[in-house]
């Protein structure tokens, strides 16, 4: 990554911060103008006394609220008298601008005693429950010792079948020069975080960092070559971007990131430096309301923080400006992102307390995990980015600039500064933010030449189009929303090997397991999957793209080699946050979801099974459908793979292969042996997960779940609504969990197998665990399958003194694994040569 630094000075004035924006009106406009009249005996008298200047500016500035708030546009009025209004209107706003550029520190209205002693009541109120959150956090540290080992320790993948790497085209000579994506890095200063009225900035271009990233030179190849895993550390204003593409329709560009304070949140020295760098992360999931100044005769405007009451319809809950740029770096307007969900909103609908604290561990909260937001393309470009045609050669000729607004982040209840569309759910009283105390009223962003940025962010084309042409051109010939090109689907983050949690070990299975995967979940009903491919975090010659060719116009593989942030167990001081994962998934559902009716969220080693009379999961979705039911849930506990469908065990007695001073072995599943069939060894009987288990997996309506957490539907359609529309759908029902979703009956519908592989290290001490002569305590990884009956004989062990601990699934044994074998015989030739 290569750095360019433009040294300039921090403070330098910002008087012509206006640029050539306002010079477009044209002289004659403003020779006329009393207002400029005035204005030029303003600077004869402070050339005079230039003493007075500066007692000007406050008396100045205090009068632009007004100033701004009466400014109106008469709809009824003729042509040539609204053109004059909007004149004087720009005039207007040219003289508030400018008085904030010329007295950068003087050009904040007063606040009241009143409210400024409301506002330290306020902060003193959230700094002890900030406190008493901290100490509790301490309290609950765990693991505190735990060290992880290397990222990609001892991964070597098992490879079935040949890689094959397809490369991004080279590019043109002169394309290399032309709109490379850059990150521009603005110095931070916290200090002035707690003043009131928050102080302008006063940062120029010369005080920015440019960090350009010209390895990124395709649209195809634009998630696996986006910097992701080289994110600039020193501007953490900047959202952590892992995927960008247009909407179907080409009128929104959607961005999908995740929250970088949440990567190291341990009580180390270096974990709390961290979680303090990063702490203007979470400002990207809290909206502000902005109001336009200039807007007549620009399409660079400038913006104020305002009130919701205050803020153009547009921007009332925005956070990002938005601007498309042309090939040759040509402005073309500007527009105001929008979030896919209101964050805050959910908070509130989750009963939780806060939505962030300042601590930055507030991990009960994994909807602000992963921020998702849009960007409104304008009306005139969304033909030409619907069609593809503004992407020639695999490159774009239409580009974004990503310009995050610098607010400090708001630890008040989530229901502080509710949009005024949650109406009596808003804060009242001391607690309620008060943008005049906090912001000012006269609180001007810098242009944004002058702010920190992500720039020529590139429009590629809508994701059908660029990954799946067959569905695209069958998207074409639909003739109502309600067709989609695919039914059922799955969307998987996978790879070739990888490392467990903490990097403990690794598992290298991940061609084979995908080969039998698919297979079997294409018997259920599946249609397609989509594989977001990690394989390219742990190894450059090896892929999941070999498997997926086996399946044609079944499989798309989107390359995915962006690593996780922390890959350590939940249960350390510093918790895992699997950023790549949740990025996948989330990009995956938005990607698309519009074009399927329902998503199965399961990982490579989890076996959706139908039960009772289903032969496959169609009919189920069938009956949801009819049920109204929106998500259906798994409940997913561990199985052991069963001792007879194991290779012998070959003991090895090494204290640092085996983590252990007993014994261990390598547990492996014989070419012959189906991992469904071997690990169909569940710990409770069916129907007996319901009163606990760790985990839950989930099929879900892809339009209704608006957000979704590996495991869970953190937000959907129901969740956004506010209370009375709520209130008139579900009545006084408690909105988590979801009122559209339910368990499925594991009896009559379906369950989960989960065959998550048993490494070296968690064989240690077997002899010890499974069998009562060897004591018979710990934790027996090795299934040894309770026979019929035993249970109540009170038997526990067989007659060589293995313990029972699992239970057989029949219906697999002897309707699901038949079908598999018979799908998979067309590859056993794969397998033999493994």
């Amino acid at each position: 990554m290569t750095k360019v630094h433009k040294m300039g000075p921090t403070n330098a004035s910002n008087q012509h911060l206006m640029g050539n924006d306002l010079s477009r009106l044209g002289k004659k406009v403003f020779a006329g103008s009393a207002v400029d009249g005035q204005s030029q005996k303003k600077q004869e008298t402070d050339q005079k006394h230039p003493s007075k200047s500066s007692k000007h500016g406050d008396a100045k500035n205090k009068t632009a609220i007004s100033q701004i708030r009466t400014r109106t546009i008469d709809t009824n009025l003729s042509p040539d008298s609204a053109a004059k209004k909007e004149i004087e209107n720009h005039v207007m706003d040219r003289k508030i601008v400018e008085g904030v550029d010329a007295f950068p520190s003087g050009g904040l209205a007063a606040v009241s005693k009143e409210a400024l002693a409301r506002a330290k009541e306020r902060d003193q109120f959230l700094e002890e429950q900030a406190r008493k959150q901290r100490e509790a956090n301490l309290k609950r540290v765990r693991r505190p010792r735990f060290r992880a080992n290397p990222y990609g320790h001892m991964v070597e993948p098992q490879m079935i079948a040949a890689h094959s790497h397809e490369k991004p085209p080279e590019r043109p000579p002169n394309k290399q020069r032309e709109q490379v994506l850059k990150a521009y890095l603005e110095p931070i200063d916290k200090s002035t975080w707690k003043t009131r009225p928050l102080p302008i900035r006063t940062t120029t271009a010369e005080d920015l960092t440019e960090t350009p990233f010209p390895q990124l030179n395709s649209c195809r190849f634009l998630p696996s070559q986006w910097p992701v895993d080289e994110f600039p550390y020193d501007d953490p204003f900047l959202p952590w971007i892992h995927d960008v593409f247009p909407t179907h329709e080409g009128d929104f560009i959607q961005f999908v990131a995740q929250n970088k304070r949440r990567c190291r949140t341990g009580t180390t020295p270096d974990e709390e430096e961290a979680l303090d760098h990063w702490e203007p992360q979470v400002t990207q999931f809290q909206h502000v309301p902005l109001k336009r100044l200039n807007t007549t005769f620009t399409k660079t405007p400038r913006y104020r923080l305002s009130s919701h009451e205050e803020a153009d319809k547009d921007a009332m809950t925005t956070r990002f400006i938005c601007r498309f740029k042309d090939a040759d770096g040509e402005v073309l307007e500007e527009t105001m992102s929008l979030f896919n969900n209101d964050y805050e909103w959910a908070t509130c609908r989750k009963k939780l307390r806060s939505m962030f604290s300042p601590d930055g561990r507030n991990l009960n909260s994994p909807h602000t995990s992963q921020l998702i937001f849009k960007c409104p393309v304008p009306s005139y470009l969304q033909e030409k980015i619907r069609t593809g045609e503004s992407v020639v050669d695999d490159w774009a000729t239409l580009f974004i600039d990503l310009v995050p607004v610098r607010t400090p982040p708001r630890y008040g209840p989530p229901s502080e500064f509710l949009s005024p569309f949650y109406g009596d759910a808003r804060q009242k009283g001391s607690l309620a933010f008060d943008t005049d105390v906090h912001w000012g009223k006269q609180h001007i962003l810098p242009k944004v030449e002058d702010s920190g940025r992500w720039e020529n962010i590139p429009i590629c084309r809508p994701s059908l189009m660029e990954y799946e042409e067959e569905a695209y051109e069958k998207s074409l010939q639909v003739k109502s929303a309600d067709e989609k090109p695919h039914h059922l689907v799955s969307c998987l983050w996978a790879s070739t090997g990888y490392t467990t949690r903490g990097n403990r070990f690794a598992i290298n299975d991940g061609q084979r397991r995908l080969l039998e995967w698919i297979t079997y979940n294409g018997i259920l009903g599946f249609d397609h999957f989509y594989i977001y491919d990690n394989s390219g975090a742990f190894s450059n010659t090896s892929s999941l793209q070999p498997i997926a060719d086996l399946f044609p116009g079944k499989v798309t593989v989107i390359p995915w080699p962006s690593k996780v942030c922390n890959n350590n167990p939940n249960n350390v001081d510093s918790p895992g946050e699997r950023s790549s994962q949740y990025a996948a998934e989330t990009s995956c559902r938005l990607r698309f979801g519009p074009h399927v009716n329902w998503i199965g969220q399961f990982d490579i080693d989890e076996y959706l099974v139908p039960m009772g009379n289903y032969d496959s999961v169609l009919p189920l979705l069938s009956k949801l459908d009819e049920e109204n039911m929106k998500i259906i849930s798994f409940a997913s506990w561990r199985a052991w793979p069963r001792r007879t469908h194991m290779e012998t065990p070959v003991a090895i007695n090494d204290k640092e292969l085996c983590e252990s001073r007993e014994e261990c072995f390598e547990l492996t599943i014989p070419n012959n042996v189906t991992v469904l069939a071997a690990y169909n060894c569940d710990r409770q009987p069916p129907g007996k997960k319901t009163k606990s288990m760790p985990a839950e997996k989930q099929i879900y309506r892809a339009d209704y779940v608006k957000q979704h957490f590996i495991h869970y539907s953190t937000i959907t359609e129901t969740t956004n609504l506010n209370n009375t529309e709520y209130g008139k759908r579900f009545g006084h029902q408690w909105a988590f969990p979801d009122p559209l979703s339910r368990f499925a009956n594991e009896l009559t519908e379906g369950l989960m197998l989960h065959s998550k592989a048993i490494a070296r290290q968690d064989t240690a001490g077997w002899l010890t665990h499974c069998n009562i002569k060897g004591g018979g305590k710990g934790t027996c990884r090795v299934g040894y399958p309770w026979p019929k009956g035993a249970e109540e004989r009170n038997e526990t062990t067989n007659a060589d003194g293995w313990k029972y601990n699992c239970y057989v699934n029949d219906k697999i044994d002897e309707f699901w694994v038949p079908k598999l074998e018979a799908a998979l015989s067309e590859h056993s030739h794969l397998l033999a040569n493994q």
